[in-house]
């Protein structure tokens, strides 16, 4: 029986969330095709209805994932009130390097997930975390200038490859000692929220 196109792109859209999950987890090349169809619970055969190949679905992850970090920053950005937006990014870095963050399976922020790995793939799978990198930062600067002067403005970008270098920096050491020396993993958290003027939590 034939599926709708509704039913398809549910279907596409299930793969990538769960690609998402299982790549940020195990890295890319740490899953496969038939794994990562088991774990959506789809046929391995289906795949090809929906991707020409595994690399077209990394990419596609890829921008799924960098796609919700975005998002969160342009909401901040678009916060009317000065104080309230300016809050909700301190709140925004303060999650970003909190034990949380640390402990959790799959890395939230692609930055830590797949900067690691990616250098490894495919040109197209590398072009889409450079595109979304760079919106990234974009977004990190609007959330962290919006309302401000031009004058503010102008080292925005620069400010922001400055922060966000320190937070991923701080949650990838963070993540790779948390078995081996969870005090140290800690201290690493402690520093980088000390930094922000905030409290670990």
């Amino acid at each position: 029986m034939r599926i709708t196109r509704k039913q398809a792109d549910e279907n596409k859209a299930r793969v990538v969330e769960t690609a998402a999950v299982l790549f940020r987890e195990k890295g890319f090349d740490g899953v496969s095709i038939a794994d990562l169809m088991h774990a959506a619970d789809m046929t391995h055969g289906g795949f090809y209805n929906h991707f020409g190949s595994k690399d077209d679905l990394e990419a596609a992850a890829c921008a799924h994932v960098f796609g919700k970090s975005i998002g969160a920053l342009e909401a901040i950005a678009a916060i009317a009130d000065p104080a309230e937006r300016a809050r909700a990014f301190d709140d925004y870095k303060r999650r970003y390097v909190e034990k949380k963050s640390r402990d959790a399976t799959a890395a939230r922020c692609p930055m830590v997930a797949f900067a690691g790995d990616v250098s490894r793939q495919s040109l197209p799978v590398r072009d889409e975390y450079a595109a979304g990198l760079h919106k990234y930062l974009d977004a990190f600067a609007r959330a962290a200038t919006a309302g401000k002067t031009a004058g503010l403005r102008k080292n925005a970008r620069r400010q922001a490859i400055t922060q966000l270098a320190a937070l991923a920096g701080a949650l990838t050491l963070a993540r790779s000692v948390a078995d081996a020396d969870p005090a140290l993993s800690d201290e690493i958290l402690e520093a980088a929220v000390a930094a922000l003027g905030a409290t670990a939590n």
